[in-house]
Protein backbone atom coordinates (compact mmCIF):
# COMPACT_ATOMS: atom_id res chain seq x y z
CA UNK A 1 0.00 0.00 0.00
CA UNK A 2 1.06 3.59 -0.58
CA UNK A 3 0.45 5.32 2.74
CA UNK A 4 0.25 9.06 3.31
CA UNK A 5 -0.35 10.59 6.72
CA UNK A 6 -1.59 13.98 7.96
CA UNK A 7 -2.29 15.57 4.59
CA UNK A 8 -2.79 19.33 4.86
CA UNK A 9 -4.87 21.55 2.65
CA UNK A 10 -2.95 22.60 -0.45
CA UNK A 11 -2.67 25.96 -2.12
CA UNK A 12 -4.59 26.11 -5.40
CA UNK A 13 -2.65 28.83 -7.17
CA UNK A 14 -2.06 28.44 -10.91
CA UNK A 15 1.59 28.27 -11.86
CA UNK A 16 2.82 31.30 -13.77
CA UNK A 17 6.02 33.16 -14.51
CA UNK A 18 7.54 34.53 -11.31
CA UNK A 19 8.75 38.05 -10.79
CA UNK A 20 12.38 37.30 -9.93
CA UNK A 21 12.81 40.26 -7.60
CA UNK A 22 9.63 39.41 -5.70
CA UNK A 23 10.67 35.78 -5.38
CA UNK A 24 14.14 36.82 -4.24
CA UNK A 25 12.61 39.06 -1.62
CA UNK A 26 10.41 36.25 -0.33
CA UNK A 27 13.37 33.88 -0.06
CA UNK A 28 15.55 36.55 1.53
CA UNK A 29 12.86 37.52 4.02
CA UNK A 30 12.82 33.88 5.13
CA UNK A 31 16.61 33.92 5.72
CA UNK A 32 17.29 31.27 3.07
CA UNK A 33 20.64 30.79 1.37
CA UNK A 34 20.02 31.51 -2.30
CA UNK A 35 22.20 31.39 -5.40
CA UNK A 36 21.39 33.13 -8.67
CA UNK A 37 22.94 34.05 -12.04
CA UNK A 38 24.78 36.96 -10.42
CA UNK A 39 26.89 34.57 -8.33
CA UNK A 40 30.31 33.52 -9.64
CA UNK A 41 29.53 29.88 -8.84
CA UNK A 42 26.34 29.81 -10.92
CA UNK A 43 27.82 28.05 -13.98
CA UNK A 44 29.28 25.29 -11.84
CA UNK A 45 26.12 24.92 -9.77
CA UNK A 46 23.90 24.56 -12.84
CA UNK A 47 26.10 22.03 -14.66
CA UNK A 48 24.34 18.65 -14.42
CA UNK A 49 25.84 15.19 -14.06
CA UNK A 50 24.72 14.33 -17.60
CA UNK A 51 25.94 17.16 -19.80
CA UNK A 52 23.58 16.22 -22.63
CA UNK A 53 21.09 18.38 -20.73
CA UNK A 54 21.17 21.91 -19.43
CA UNK A 55 18.27 23.61 -17.66
CA UNK A 56 18.57 27.08 -16.18
CA UNK A 57 16.81 27.45 -12.81
CA UNK A 58 15.18 30.64 -11.59
CA UNK A 59 17.32 30.24 -8.50
CA UNK A 60 18.90 27.64 -6.22
CA UNK A 61 18.09 27.41 -2.51
CA UNK A 62 20.41 25.60 -0.09
CA UNK A 63 18.23 24.43 2.83
CA UNK A 64 19.79 23.29 6.10
CA UNK A 65 16.62 22.06 7.84
CA UNK A 66 13.07 20.99 7.08
CA UNK A 67 11.63 24.43 7.86
CA UNK A 68 13.86 25.91 5.13
CA UNK A 69 12.34 23.52 2.60
CA UNK A 70 8.84 24.48 3.67
CA UNK A 71 9.61 28.21 3.41
CA UNK A 72 11.16 27.82 -0.04
CA UNK A 73 8.23 25.77 -1.34
CA UNK A 74 5.73 28.33 -0.04
CA UNK A 75 7.61 31.15 -1.78
CA UNK A 76 7.68 29.17 -5.03
CA UNK A 77 3.96 28.44 -4.86
CA UNK A 78 3.19 32.07 -4.01
CA UNK A 79 5.00 33.26 -7.14
CA UNK A 80 3.95 30.44 -9.44
CA UNK A 81 7.15 28.41 -9.78
CA UNK A 82 7.73 24.71 -10.13
CA UNK A 83 10.00 23.24 -7.45
CA UNK A 84 12.62 20.52 -7.88
CA UNK A 85 14.91 18.72 -5.42
CA UNK A 86 18.57 18.22 -6.29
CA UNK A 87 19.88 15.53 -3.95
CA UNK A 88 23.05 13.74 -5.00
CA UNK A 89 22.75 15.20 -8.49
CA UNK A 90 23.23 11.96 -10.44
CA UNK A 91 19.99 11.99 -12.42
CA UNK A 92 20.46 10.56 -15.90
CA UNK A 93 18.22 13.30 -17.32
CA UNK A 94 19.19 16.26 -15.08
CA UNK A 95 15.70 16.05 -13.61
CA UNK A 96 16.98 17.58 -10.38
CA UNK A 97 16.92 20.88 -12.26
CA UNK A 98 13.21 20.47 -12.96
CA UNK A 99 13.24 19.21 -16.58
CA UNK A 100 12.64 22.78 -17.73
CA UNK A 101 14.06 26.26 -17.41
CA UNK A 102 12.84 28.51 -14.62
CA UNK A 103 12.24 26.07 -11.77
CA UNK A 104 13.23 26.80 -8.18
CA UNK A 105 15.86 24.17 -7.32
CA UNK A 106 16.47 23.01 -3.75
CA UNK A 107 20.06 21.77 -3.55
CA UNK A 108 20.57 19.46 -0.55
CA UNK A 109 24.33 19.93 -0.35
CA UNK A 110 23.95 21.14 3.26
CA UNK A 111 21.50 18.42 4.34
CA UNK A 112 23.55 15.23 4.38
CA UNK A 113 23.35 14.15 8.03
CA UNK A 114 23.29 10.44 8.95
CA UNK A 115 22.05 9.47 12.43
CA UNK A 116 21.93 5.89 13.71
CA UNK A 117 19.46 4.84 16.42
CA UNK A 118 20.66 1.68 18.17
CA UNK A 119 17.32 1.24 19.98
CA UNK A 120 15.53 0.18 16.78
CA UNK A 121 18.52 -0.24 14.44
CA UNK A 122 17.31 2.45 12.05
CA UNK A 123 19.20 5.22 10.30
CA UNK A 124 17.75 8.68 9.68
CA UNK A 125 19.37 10.07 6.57
CA UNK A 126 18.95 13.44 4.91
CA UNK A 127 18.52 13.55 1.11
CA UNK A 128 21.88 15.13 0.28
CA UNK A 129 23.87 12.21 1.70
CA UNK A 130 26.00 10.27 -0.75
CA UNK A 131 25.84 6.56 -0.13
CA UNK A 132 29.58 6.11 0.19
CA UNK A 133 29.48 8.50 3.13
CA UNK A 134 26.41 6.69 4.48
CA UNK A 135 28.24 3.36 4.33
CA UNK A 136 31.23 4.78 6.21
CA UNK A 137 29.05 6.32 8.93
CA UNK A 138 26.93 3.20 9.46
CA UNK A 139 30.02 1.01 9.51
CA UNK A 140 31.06 2.78 12.73
CA UNK A 141 28.13 0.97 14.34
CA UNK A 142 28.59 -2.31 12.48
CA UNK A 143 25.52 -1.61 10.32
CA UNK A 144 24.87 -1.41 6.59
CA UNK A 145 22.32 -0.85 3.82
CA UNK A 146 21.96 -2.28 0.33
CA UNK A 147 22.48 0.59 -2.08
CA UNK A 148 24.28 2.20 -5.00
CA UNK A 149 24.89 6.00 -5.22
CA UNK A 150 23.15 8.84 -3.34
CA UNK A 151 20.08 8.68 -1.11
CA UNK A 152 17.66 11.09 -2.81
CA UNK A 153 16.70 9.78 -6.23
CA UNK A 154 18.16 6.34 -5.56
CA UNK A 155 15.75 5.58 -2.71
CA UNK A 156 12.79 7.19 -4.45
CA UNK A 157 12.63 4.77 -7.38
CA UNK A 158 14.09 1.48 -6.15
CA UNK A 159 17.78 1.50 -5.30
CA UNK A 160 19.75 -1.63 -6.26
CA UNK A 161 23.14 -2.84 -5.08
CA UNK A 162 24.92 -6.18 -4.79
CA UNK A 163 23.40 -6.74 -1.32
CA UNK A 164 19.86 -6.23 -2.62
CA UNK A 165 19.16 -9.89 -3.31
CA UNK A 166 19.61 -10.65 0.41
CA UNK A 167 18.35 -7.35 1.92
CA UNK A 168 16.01 -5.94 -0.73
CA UNK A 169 16.08 -2.73 -2.72
CA UNK A 170 16.79 0.48 -0.82
CA UNK A 171 13.10 1.39 -1.10
CA UNK A 172 12.27 -1.95 0.61
CA UNK A 173 14.40 -0.93 3.59
CA UNK A 174 12.51 2.35 3.97
CA UNK A 175 10.54 2.64 7.20
CA UNK A 176 9.31 6.23 6.86
CA UNK A 177 10.06 9.54 5.19
CA UNK A 178 9.17 13.15 5.86
CA UNK A 179 7.94 15.02 2.81
CA UNK A 180 7.23 18.72 2.40
CA UNK A 181 4.08 19.55 0.44
CA UNK A 182 3.00 22.98 -0.78
CA UNK A 183 1.66 23.78 2.69
CA UNK A 184 2.99 21.23 5.17
CA UNK A 185 4.49 17.77 5.66
CA UNK A 186 3.43 14.14 5.46
CA UNK A 187 5.00 10.70 5.26
CA UNK A 188 5.18 8.72 2.05
CA UNK A 189 6.70 5.60 0.56
CA UNK A 190 7.43 5.35 -3.15
CA UNK A 191 7.80 7.63 -6.23
CA UNK A 192 8.79 10.42 -3.88
CA UNK A 193 9.66 13.23 -6.29
CA UNK A 194 6.16 13.24 -7.76
CA UNK A 195 4.54 14.31 -4.50
CA UNK A 196 6.88 16.67 -2.71
CA UNK A 197 10.35 17.26 -1.31
CA UNK A 198 11.80 14.63 1.02
CA UNK A 199 13.55 16.13 4.05
CA UNK A 200 14.69 12.86 5.61
CA UNK A 201 14.43 9.11 5.20
CA UNK A 202 14.36 6.47 7.94
CA UNK A 203 15.75 3.08 6.93
CA UNK A 204 16.02 -0.19 8.75
CA UNK A 205 19.68 -1.23 8.76
CA UNK A 206 21.37 -4.61 8.66
CA UNK A 207 24.30 -6.10 10.46
CA UNK A 208 27.35 -5.40 8.31
CA UNK A 209 29.12 -8.64 7.39
CA UNK A 210 32.58 -9.05 8.86
CA UNK A 211 33.77 -9.90 5.37
CA UNK A 212 32.48 -10.72 1.90
CA UNK A 213 33.95 -12.61 -1.03
CA UNK A 214 34.75 -10.33 -3.96
CA UNK A 215 34.95 -12.14 -7.26
CA UNK A 216 35.13 -11.60 -11.00
CA UNK A 217 35.37 -13.93 -13.97
CA UNK A 218 36.58 -12.35 -17.20
CA UNK A 219 35.75 -13.95 -20.55
CA UNK A 220 37.49 -12.70 -23.69
CA UNK A 221 35.78 -12.71 -27.06
CA UNK A 222 38.28 -10.96 -29.36
CA UNK A 223 36.63 -12.17 -32.57
CA UNK A 224 33.18 -10.97 -31.43
CA UNK A 225 31.81 -14.47 -31.85
CA UNK A 226 28.03 -14.32 -31.55
CA UNK A 227 27.91 -18.00 -30.62
CA UNK A 228 30.40 -17.59 -27.78
CA UNK A 229 28.60 -14.52 -26.43
CA UNK A 230 25.21 -16.23 -26.62
CA UNK A 231 26.44 -19.36 -24.85
CA UNK A 232 27.99 -17.36 -22.01
CA UNK A 233 25.03 -15.03 -21.41
CA UNK A 234 22.56 -17.88 -21.72
CA UNK A 235 24.56 -19.89 -19.16
CA UNK A 236 24.54 -16.92 -16.79
CA UNK A 237 20.82 -16.43 -17.32
CA UNK A 238 20.01 -20.10 -16.71
CA UNK A 239 22.29 -20.41 -13.67
CA UNK A 240 21.03 -17.16 -12.18
CA UNK A 241 17.47 -18.47 -11.95
CA UNK A 242 18.50 -20.55 -8.90
CA UNK A 243 21.36 -18.43 -7.52
CA UNK A 244 21.35 -18.08 -3.71
CA UNK A 245 20.25 -14.72 -2.34
CA UNK A 246 23.64 -14.19 -0.67
CA UNK A 247 25.18 -13.67 -4.11
CA UNK A 248 25.24 -10.21 -5.71
CA UNK A 249 26.10 -10.41 -9.39
CA UNK A 250 26.13 -8.68 -12.76
CA UNK A 251 27.61 -9.28 -16.19
CA UNK A 252 29.45 -6.30 -17.68
CA UNK A 253 29.94 -6.22 -21.43
CA UNK A 254 32.62 -3.74 -22.52
CA UNK A 255 35.59 -3.12 -24.83
CA UNK A 256 33.24 -3.14 -27.78
CA UNK A 257 31.78 -6.48 -26.73
CA UNK A 258 35.15 -8.23 -26.62
CA UNK A 259 35.06 -8.76 -22.84
CA UNK A 260 32.31 -10.04 -20.58
CA UNK A 261 33.00 -9.91 -16.86
CA UNK A 262 30.80 -11.70 -14.33
CA UNK A 263 31.37 -10.18 -10.92
CA UNK A 264 30.04 -8.95 -7.62
CA UNK A 265 30.33 -10.20 -4.08
CA UNK A 266 29.12 -13.12 -1.98
CA UNK A 267 27.86 -12.39 1.53
CA UNK A 268 29.04 -15.58 3.17
CA UNK A 269 32.17 -17.63 3.82
CA UNK A 270 34.88 -18.43 1.32
CA UNK A 271 34.23 -22.12 1.93
CA UNK A 272 30.55 -21.78 1.00
CA UNK A 273 31.39 -19.64 -2.01
CA UNK A 274 33.67 -22.33 -3.43
CA UNK A 275 30.79 -24.67 -4.14
CA UNK A 276 28.70 -21.88 -5.69
CA UNK A 277 31.64 -20.73 -7.77
CA UNK A 278 32.30 -24.23 -9.11
CA UNK A 279 28.66 -24.72 -10.06
CA UNK A 280 28.76 -21.45 -12.02
CA UNK A 281 31.93 -22.53 -13.85
CA UNK A 282 30.28 -25.78 -14.87
CA UNK A 283 27.72 -23.67 -16.73
CA UNK A 284 29.95 -20.97 -18.21
CA UNK A 285 33.15 -22.89 -18.86
CA UNK A 286 36.57 -21.64 -17.75
CA UNK A 287 37.18 -17.85 -17.78
CA UNK A 288 40.32 -16.20 -19.14
CA UNK A 289 40.96 -14.45 -15.83
CA UNK A 290 39.66 -15.03 -12.32
CA UNK A 291 39.71 -12.88 -9.20
CA UNK A 292 38.49 -14.18 -5.83
CA UNK A 293 39.42 -12.44 -2.58
CA UNK A 294 37.88 -12.15 0.86
CA UNK A 295 37.45 -8.49 1.71
CA UNK A 296 36.07 -6.43 4.57
CA UNK A 297 32.65 -4.89 3.93
CA UNK A 298 34.08 -1.41 3.33
CA UNK A 299 36.98 -2.71 1.20
CA UNK A 300 34.48 -4.56 -0.99
CA UNK A 301 32.41 -1.41 -1.45
CA UNK A 302 35.55 0.48 -2.45
CA UNK A 303 36.34 -2.15 -5.08
CA UNK A 304 32.79 -2.03 -6.42
CA UNK A 305 33.22 1.75 -6.58
CA UNK A 306 36.08 1.23 -9.02
CA UNK A 307 38.70 1.68 -6.33
CA UNK A 308 37.67 5.27 -5.61
CA UNK A 309 37.33 6.33 -1.95
CA UNK A 310 33.81 6.14 -0.53
CA UNK A 311 34.03 9.53 1.13
CA UNK A 312 32.86 12.40 -1.06
CA UNK A 313 33.61 15.12 1.47
CA UNK A 314 35.35 18.01 -0.28
CA UNK A 315 35.32 16.20 -3.63
CA UNK A 316 34.08 18.01 -6.75
CA UNK A 317 31.06 16.70 -8.61
CA UNK A 318 31.71 14.51 -11.63
CA UNK A 319 30.15 15.00 -15.05
CA UNK A 320 29.72 12.93 -18.18
CA UNK A 321 27.98 13.09 -21.55
CA UNK A 322 25.90 9.96 -22.03
CA UNK A 323 22.66 8.27 -23.02
CA UNK A 324 21.23 5.22 -21.26
CA UNK A 325 18.24 2.92 -21.48
CA UNK A 326 17.07 -0.08 -19.49
CA UNK A 327 15.11 -3.28 -19.87
CA UNK A 328 13.60 -5.31 -17.04
CA UNK A 329 13.45 -8.98 -18.05
CA UNK A 330 10.72 -11.17 -16.50
CA UNK A 331 11.89 -14.45 -15.00
CA UNK A 332 9.09 -16.25 -16.85
CA UNK A 333 10.26 -14.86 -20.23
CA UNK A 334 14.06 -15.19 -20.42
CA UNK A 335 16.00 -13.73 -23.31
CA UNK A 336 16.06 -15.99 -26.33
CA UNK A 337 19.19 -17.27 -28.03
CA UNK A 338 18.25 -15.27 -31.12
CA UNK A 339 18.00 -12.02 -29.15
CA UNK A 340 21.41 -12.57 -27.54
CA UNK A 341 22.94 -13.58 -30.86
CA UNK A 342 21.57 -10.54 -32.67
CA UNK A 343 22.82 -8.32 -29.86
CA UNK A 344 26.32 -9.74 -30.26
CA UNK A 345 26.21 -9.33 -34.04
CA UNK A 346 25.31 -5.68 -33.63
CA UNK A 347 28.60 -5.10 -31.75
CA UNK A 348 30.54 -5.98 -34.88
CA UNK A 349 28.39 -4.54 -37.62
CA UNK A 350 27.42 -1.16 -36.14
CA UNK A 351 29.84 1.69 -36.84
CA UNK A 352 30.02 4.35 -34.16
CA UNK A 353 32.14 7.51 -33.76
CA UNK A 354 35.59 7.03 -32.26
CA UNK A 355 34.60 9.44 -29.46
CA UNK A 356 31.89 7.04 -28.27
CA UNK A 357 32.35 4.22 -25.74
CA UNK A 358 29.73 1.94 -24.27
CA UNK A 359 28.91 -0.88 -21.88
CA UNK A 360 25.96 -3.12 -21.06
CA UNK A 361 25.21 -4.42 -17.56
CA UNK A 362 23.06 -7.49 -17.00
CA UNK A 363 22.21 -7.11 -13.31
CA UNK A 364 20.89 -10.13 -11.41
CA UNK A 365 17.92 -8.92 -9.36
CA UNK A 366 15.71 -12.00 -9.10
CA UNK A 367 16.33 -15.72 -9.21
CA UNK A 368 16.54 -18.25 -6.40
CA UNK A 369 15.35 -16.88 -3.07
CA UNK A 370 16.05 -13.21 -3.88
CA UNK A 371 14.40 -10.90 -1.35
CA UNK A 372 13.60 -8.46 -4.16
CA UNK A 373 11.22 -11.03 -5.62
CA UNK A 374 9.57 -11.74 -2.28
CA UNK A 375 8.13 -8.22 -1.92
CA UNK A 376 4.53 -7.79 -3.17
CA UNK A 377 4.20 -5.82 -6.40
CA UNK A 378 1.97 -3.24 -4.71
CA UNK A 379 4.11 -2.77 -1.57
CA UNK A 380 6.07 0.14 -3.05
CA UNK A 381 6.01 2.19 -6.24
CA UNK A 382 8.55 -0.20 -7.80
CA UNK A 383 6.48 -2.96 -9.46
CA UNK A 384 8.88 -5.42 -11.14
CA UNK A 385 9.19 -8.16 -8.56
CA UNK A 386 8.89 -11.23 -10.79
CA UNK A 387 11.90 -10.48 -12.95
CA UNK A 388 15.40 -11.87 -13.29
CA UNK A 389 17.54 -9.16 -14.85
CA UNK A 390 17.66 -5.42 -15.14
CA UNK A 391 19.76 -4.55 -18.18
CA UNK A 392 21.40 -1.14 -18.52
CA UNK A 393 22.60 0.06 -21.93
CA UNK A 394 24.99 2.99 -21.53
CA UNK A 395 27.03 4.94 -24.10
CA UNK A 396 29.19 7.95 -23.31
CA UNK A 397 31.17 10.46 -25.32
CA UNK A 398 34.39 12.31 -24.58
CA UNK A 399 33.10 15.28 -26.57
CA UNK A 400 29.70 16.69 -27.53
CA UNK A 401 27.02 14.06 -27.88
CA UNK A 402 26.78 12.57 -31.39
CA UNK A 403 23.36 11.68 -32.77
CA UNK A 404 24.84 8.33 -33.80
CA UNK A 405 25.15 7.51 -30.09
CA UNK A 406 21.40 7.71 -29.55
CA UNK A 407 20.75 5.59 -32.62
CA UNK A 408 23.31 3.02 -31.45
CA UNK A 409 21.86 2.60 -27.94
CA UNK A 410 18.30 2.41 -29.26
CA UNK A 411 19.52 -0.22 -31.72
CA UNK A 412 21.03 -2.35 -28.96
CA UNK A 413 17.70 -2.38 -27.13
CA UNK A 414 15.80 -3.16 -30.31
CA UNK A 415 17.94 -6.22 -31.06
CA UNK A 416 16.57 -7.73 -27.85
CA UNK A 417 12.96 -6.56 -27.97
CA UNK A 418 12.57 -7.36 -31.69
CA UNK A 419 13.81 -10.91 -31.15
CA UNK A 420 11.89 -11.68 -27.95
CA UNK A 421 8.34 -11.39 -29.20
CA UNK A 422 5.52 -11.55 -26.70
CA UNK A 423 7.65 -10.54 -23.72
CA UNK A 424 6.41 -7.57 -21.71
CA UNK A 425 9.61 -5.76 -20.75
CA UNK A 426 9.69 -3.15 -18.02
CA UNK A 427 12.17 -0.34 -17.38
CA UNK A 428 13.92 1.05 -14.29
CA UNK A 429 13.25 4.68 -13.37
CA UNK A 430 16.70 5.20 -11.82
CA UNK A 431 18.12 4.63 -15.32
CA UNK A 432 15.75 7.32 -16.48
CA UNK A 433 15.36 7.75 -20.23
CA UNK A 434 13.44 10.92 -21.15
CA UNK A 435 12.86 9.56 -24.68
CA UNK A 436 11.13 6.39 -23.44
CA UNK A 437 7.68 5.77 -24.86
CA UNK A 438 5.00 4.13 -22.70
CA UNK A 439 7.11 5.05 -19.67
CA UNK A 440 4.16 4.96 -17.27
CA UNK A 441 3.60 1.26 -17.88
CA UNK A 442 7.28 0.38 -18.14
CA UNK A 443 8.36 2.14 -14.95
CA UNK A 444 5.29 1.60 -12.75
CA UNK A 445 3.09 -1.06 -14.44
CA UNK A 446 -0.15 -1.64 -12.49
CA UNK A 447 0.87 0.79 -9.74
CA UNK A 448 0.65 3.86 -11.95
CA UNK A 449 -3.11 4.48 -11.71
CA UNK A 450 -3.06 4.57 -7.90
CA UNK A 451 0.02 6.76 -7.88
CA UNK A 452 -1.57 9.16 -10.36
CA UNK A 453 -4.68 9.38 -8.17
CA UNK A 454 -2.52 10.28 -5.17
CA UNK A 455 -0.63 12.86 -7.17
CA UNK A 456 -3.86 14.55 -8.19
CA UNK A 457 -4.93 14.78 -4.55
CA UNK A 458 -1.62 15.95 -3.14
CA UNK A 459 -0.28 18.25 -5.87
CA UNK A 460 -3.20 19.12 -8.16
CA UNK A 461 -1.40 22.12 -9.65
CA UNK A 462 1.82 20.27 -10.44
CA UNK A 463 4.14 22.29 -8.22
CA UNK A 464 6.58 19.37 -8.25
CA UNK A 465 5.91 18.30 -11.83
CA UNK A 466 8.79 17.36 -14.12
CA UNK A 467 9.38 14.99 -17.02
CA UNK A 468 8.21 11.42 -16.28
CA UNK A 469 6.96 12.26 -12.82
CA UNK A 470 3.66 10.70 -11.82
CA UNK A 471 0.89 12.64 -13.55
CA UNK A 472 3.21 14.24 -16.10
CA UNK A 473 2.32 14.67 -19.73
CA UNK A 474 4.96 13.72 -22.26
CA UNK A 475 7.42 16.64 -22.29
Amino acid sequence: MFIIFSLPLLFTLPLARANSSSLASCLSDNDLTVEGPENSTWATSTTPFNMRFHYVPNGIVYPTQTSDISKAVKCAVKFGLHVSALSGGHSYSASGYGSRNGALVLNFRDMSQVDYDASDETATIQPGARLGDVALELDKYGRALAHGFEIGGHAGFGGWGFASRIWGLLIDQLVAANIVLPNGTAAIRGAASSFGIISQYIFKTHEAPSSVVRYSLSFSNPDLSADKFTQLLNSYQSWGRTAPKELGMEANVFQGGRVVELGGYYMGSTADFKGIFNSLLRETGPPNDTYVQERSWIAALVEVNGGSPLSTKGQPDTHATFFAKSLVVPTASPLTNSSLSELAKSFAKTKIPSTLSWFIQFELWGGGDSVISSIPTTATAYPHRAHLWTIQFYAYSNTTWPSEGTIFVNGLVSTITDNTKGTKFGAYANYLDPTLTAWREKYYAGNYARLANLQEQIDPNGVFMKAQNIGALDF
